[in-house]
């Protein structure tokens, strides 16, 4: 029988064997996942050079410079030298989305690239990103297509290999001068041809030929704070698993003597000790490929991703190997006789335990100052994904259809018939109608005056319908007011004299009635009725620009019916998409007014078709 004292030194022992086991192997996955990620830093800046290299090696021609004005010349002289042929014009513009990934968004002209003019593949990884097809299928879709980032699944005739929350890239149209970005290339041109193209254009623009030629600004990437917190965490992990491996070294020591004793060698005695982490090394191989297919989406998978997947684990395999090659320097250098009795110097022990220590306190007084941002980031994510999706499920105008076909001419052509068919809708359960515009200092003082006092604020243009969904509370008598024809305005209660007589005066000026087909009550006599509410409770702006909240308190209300509409409302009923959209149905009134394909008959053949507001989200 095993003496009961050694029966439980076998259980402690092994006991802890499993319990630094399960520790050295948490430490080990969290090691290769911020190695994954660090490199996943250093790959996403070479990435961005390379894209930087595949533009700039065109003849390009630079416009941040140039102001709105003349972009918009430029691009309307470029569209007729471009229809000559022979050449193809590609702008690019820069931006950093929310999650600080970079956008790369190239704008080509309409014309046809493939007559004329080879545009190189842009590759990535042995994944073309963009070639001459995808421009061809841009450029042969309809006004608004693109290929690549977006949220408007409508208009997107192709996916682009992207890397997430790294490196996206879009392919759109260069309809105008806000379309042109930062820079232009052409494919195509020789030395000479370029020079005469640019002649032209600073002749036109009205600049000289060394202004458009001549980089005046520029931007240069950056790896983001994520990645430098994982690459400090991967320090920081590699330390705490070598201080792991050497305690255990140490305490070994005395059972290490035993095993020289009875005729081990070293060698072995330390293979053993560290074969179960050697082991463990295998579990970096899945978390560099698992990591890998998730980041890269849309590549091909070939030996260029393998070989990524590989590098991306190299840093942690060499900081894991390197803390087994420490552990077992004590292993080495401390005598048969003295490891028996425990005889040996702990001034090394204590003195990395308290390097380790000093690093851990530095590593989290630091995490704790940049975490906030990317912390902050993900919680506004959130909070604007929680915001649109209780208006997922609703619809609103998508465009127009003619016998079952786009509808291309004028849709202010159709303004009448969307209104008349409003007008016969608009008290129907479900049918709502809400738009929103910020007003910011430079449109309230073209309605008021420089000496205005007004701060920038929101107006909403509501149904009666739309504001009690909200729970904005509105007078029975002002609602019926507003069906006469009355043009009735809710006012914030915090507004002072001063800034209500202002406010009135803008909103009579913003909303002239003028001549127009569709003539409302309120054009005939013109009355308008203004009160205070409580405005303290927050609204939905309908906004999808980065730069402007998703919801607002102060909003300005216009309490809009069929009746007190004026032109700028009327004939704008036909806007289409989420932030110009006017009309919009809940899902009952949709299945009650629209057929199975989302479209209302409006004048014969002629139908306005509708979509839900998730469509334009994925």
């Amino acid at each position: 029988m095993i003496p009961l004292k050694l029966h439980l030194c076998l259980r402690t022992g092994t006991a802890m064997k499993r319990v630094w086991s399960i520790a050295s192997l948490l430490i080990i996955i969290l090691i290769g996942i911020t190695s994954f990620i660090s490199a996943k830093g250093v790959f996403d800046t070479l990435a961005i050079r390379q894209v930087d290299s595949w533009f700039s090696n065109r003849p390009i021609i630079f416009t941040s410079q140039l102001t709105d004005k003349q972009k918009g010349i430029f691009v309307s002289e470029l569209q007729g030298l471009v229809s000559e042929g022979g050449f193809v014009a590609i702008g690019r513009n820069d931006e950093t989305l929310q999650s600080g990934a970079a956008l790369y968004t190239f704008s080509v002209l309409p014309t046809r690239p493939n007559e004329g003019a080879t545009i190189d593949a842009l590759s990535i990884l042995e994944t073309t990103v963009v070639d001459g097809s995808v421009i061809d299928s841009v450029v042969a879709g309809e006004a608004n297509c693109y290929a690549g980032y977006g949220n408007d699944s409508f208009s997107r005739v192709s996916d682009l290999p992207s890397i997430r929350s790294g490196l996206y890239f879009r392919v759109d149209k260069m309809n105008s001068g806000e379309d042109l970005g930062d820079s232009c290339a052409f494919f195509g041109l020789d030395y000479d041809d370029f020079q005469t193209l640019v002649d032209r254009l600073s002749s036109a623009v009205g600049v000289s030929s060394e202004t458009l030629t001549t980089k005046m600004s520029g931007a240069t990437s950056e790896i983001g704070l994520i990645y430098f917190f994982c690459a400090g965490a991967l320090v920081l992990l590699s330390l705490v698993l070598c201080l792991l491996m050497v305690a255990r070294s140490l305490l070994e020591l005395k059972t290490l003597g035993v095993h020289l004793m009875l005729g081990w060698s070293r060698v072995d005695f330390a293979s053993n000790l560290l074969f179960p982490q050697a082991l463990q090394l295998l579990c970096l191989v899945p978390i560099g490929v698992i990591g890998t297919l998730a980041v890269f989406d849309g590549f091909t998978i070939g030996a260029d991703l393998a070989k990524y997947a590989f590098i991306s684990m190299l840093p942690a395999a060499m900081a894991i190997l390197a803390s087994m090659l420490v552990a077992v320097i004590p292993l080495f250098f401390t005598k048969p006789v003295e490891t028996i009795h425990g005889r040996y110097s702990r001034r090394g022990f204590y003195i990395l335990t308290a390097a380790v220590y000093l690093v851990c306190l530095i590593a989290i007084f630091a995490g704790c100052l940049y975490i906030d941002q990317p912390l902050s980031m993900y919680t506004n994510l959130a909070r604007v994904q929680s915001t649109w999706q209780q208006y997922e499920g609703w619809y609103v105008v998508r465009d127009f259809r003619l016998d079952n076909a786009r509808f291309t001419g004028n849709p202010m052509d159709l303004s009448g018939d969307l209104y008349a068919w409003y007008s016969e809708h608009e008290h129907d359960e479900g049918v709502y109608l809400a738009n929103t515009k910020h007003y910011e200092e430079a449109s309230i003082q073209r309605y008021v005056g420089d000496s205005a006092t007004l701060k920038p604020f929101w107006y909403l243009a509501a149904s009666p319908s739309y504001l009690e969904q909200i729970g904005v509370d509105v007078p029975a008598d002002l609602i019926e007011k507003a069906n006469q024809g009355v043009r009735v305005h809710l006012l914030p209660n915090t507004l002072s004299a001063a800034e209500t007589d202002e406010m009135k005066d803008l909103l009579i000026a913003s909303r002239k009635p003028v001549d127009s087909n569709i003539v409302t009550t309120f054009m005939e006599n013109p009355t308008y009725e203004f009160a205070p509410y409580d405005s303290d409770n927050e609204l939905f702006t309908w906004s999808t620009d980065d730069e402007l909240p998703l919801v607002s308190n102060g909003f300005v209300i216009a309490v809009i019916t069929a009746e007190n509409m004026v032109p700028f409302e009327s004939e704008s009923l036909v806007s289409s998409g989420l932030d110009n959209a006017y009309i919009k149905l809940d899902s009952q009134a949709a299945s009650n007014l629209l057929d199975a394909d989302g479209r209302a008959e409006l004048n014969g053949s002629m139908n306005a078709r509708f979509a839900t507001v998730g469509n334009w989200f994925e």
